[in-house]
């Protein structure tokens, strides 16, 4: 899983970084103070879960139109100097950031705005709608009132999906994480994808062809 996070504050982000990443899952975190590089990631904004930005002017929206048409749909967490204007927040109303956030805040509290935004709750419990969630531990996927029981591989092709749930998942990154880097060709991939869509009760896994695999949007 990987977050883009921009903000002058070095400290802050290593904070963040070592907070997230002593308590969850591997969490690779691209930190930047230079608002420019955003647009250097033109051909990997695909990869990222969640974007983090502290913008010089957060009223201007070049670089959020930016990630809102290169980044698939992943969240942006917009942080906010003390210092800002209350005016400001008339004009950000308007703008697609899905969550924001003031300094000062503690360190627990950014990283429970970035497991919500992610939909990431521990390592075994997944949410990504209401009525709808997978326990990894359980093997059990829940839609509504409906509970199906998953085999291993097929538990564990999902809780890879859900750990970048935002973006996709690549073929390299099954194998690592299914099937622990074994040779494995893409149609043996590809066939067990077809066995947990045969099994799950609603169209959730969706294919992007030549490159992998991502959870459906559902509502």
């Amino acid at each position: 899983m990987k977050i883009f996070f921009l903000d002058p504050d070095m400290q802050l982000q290593d904070e963040i970084d070592i907070c997230l990443n002593q308590c969850r899952l591997k969490i690779d975190v691209k930190k930047t103070q230079n608002e420019e590089d955003i647009f250097d990631e033109d051909l990997f904004l695909e990869g990222y879960s969640l974007f983090i930005l502290n913008l010089q002017n957060p009223a201007d929206t070049k670089i959020l139109d930016f990630i809102r048409t290169n980044a698939n749909g992943a969240p942006i967490l917009l942080v906010l100097e003390p210092t800002v204007s209350p005016q400001i927040f008339q004009t950000l109303s308007s703008y697609s950031y899905n969550d924001i956030i003031i300094k000062d805040f503690s360190v627990e509290e950014f990283a429970y705005r970035i497991y919500k935004l992610c939909h990431i709750w521990n390592d075994n419990i997944f949410y990504l709608d209401k009525g709808i969630c997978f326990d990894f531990k359980k093997r059990m996927f829940i839609f509504k009132d409906n509970h199906t029981v998953l085999g291993k591989k097929e538990a564990l092709l999902l809780k890879c999906l859900f750990l970048k749930v935002h973006g996709i998942t690549t073929y390299t990154e099954i194998i690592a994480f299914v099937y622990e880097n074994e040779i494995v060709s893409n149609d043996r991939i590809r066939a067990l994808v077809k066995q947990l869509r045969d099994k799950l009760p609603c169209d959730f896994v969706k294919t992007f062809h030549g490159k992998g695999y991502q959870i459906a949007h559902l509502r």
